[in-house]
């Protein structure tokens, strides 16, 4: 498959009120030099610092007030005095992609701050340059878009082992590599969980994306940087964010309580279409 880089590989830096934005100076950091941009909507107050910080041409502005006009958020809140999350943002980023004729695009979070490679070998992270970070996830992209997977990504540390590095995850968390394909695109929605969300409704379209564990992100911990989402999560905790998850398939996503807070679990067995019992997959 010949394809330019830009077609598939174009990474977009979703923030709002962070415009230190932590992934953009990690790839500024570690010399990454493939084609980026930081998306922000027109009610972020703190767009001048952005621009100041990273140049006009690497911000991307979009019309928030319009934009959550088509988003389903799965509540009628409303958004003038509560937040309206990712999905605004999300949905933004997928028209200005595909009005930018990409085939395929990443979509970051803004809080990373390394990205590493497993060596299998000699079973230890390899902390990832910027010109070889480039070639992986140009490899993932390209596996996604010859496979017409509606996403793609790799794990956040905290989910992948040595011993997993050729495991599969059934959901994206973050670094989400996107088709503009709107009949391989699943439309973003729901105010809170939206990438559990959007991943179950990816199944039962049915359509497929999958992480791969041979490369992990590093991020800043849950909650511990102001702007994004964290606001939300302040005010509600997590179990109004569970309980999206819940509301969407009740019979497979049930709350419970981990990590000292409240969370979903999902029965992925029975939600993911499957010939073949993963308890049989063997790897070479």
């Amino acid at each position: 498959m010949n394809m330019n880089k830009q077609d598939l590989n174009t990474i977009y830096i979703i923030s709002k009120g962070r415009p230190d934005c932590l992934t953009a100076a990690t790839f500024e950091k570690m010399g990454y030099t493939g084609e980026w941009f930081i998306l922000c909507g027109n009610n972020d107050e703190t767009i001048p610092q952005y621009i100041e910080r990273w140049g006009k041409d690497r911000v991307i502005i979009f019309d928030w007030y319009e934009t959550v006009k088509e988003c389903d958020f799965l509540d009628n809140f409303g958004t003038e005095n509560y937040g309206s999350g990712c999905v605004p943002v999300r949905t933004a980023n997928h028209q200005i992609a595909t009005e930018q004729g990409k085939t395929r695009y990443w979509q970051f979070d803004d809080d990373y701050n390394g990205f590493y490679y497993l060596m299998p070998q000699k079973k230890k992270w390899h902390r990832l340059t910027g010109e070889e970070f480039e070639e992986e996830i140009f490899k993932l992209a390209k596996y996604a878009h010859t496979s017409k997977l509606s996403n793609i990504g790799f794990a956040v540390a905290s989910d992948t082992r040595p011993e997993k590095y050729k495991d599969v995850g059934h959901r994206v968390f973050n670094a989400h590599n996107l088709p503009t394909d709107n009949n391989l695109f699943t439309k973003w929605r729901s105010r809170m969980n939206e990438d559990l969300i959007n991943a179950i409704e990816t199944y039962r379209q049915p359509k497929y994306e999958l992480f791969v564990k041979y490369m992990n992100i590093t991020m800043a911990p849950t909650q511990s940087m102001g702007g994004g989402n964290t606001e939300i999560y302040l005010q509600d905790g997590t179990v109004r964010k569970a309980a999206y998850a819940v509301m969407i398939d009740p019979k497979n996503v049930k709350l419970t309580i981990r990590h000292g807070r409240y969370h979903h679990i999902c029965n992925w067995g029975r939600m993911i279409p499957k010939v073949v019992s993963g308890k049989h997959a063997k790897y070479e």
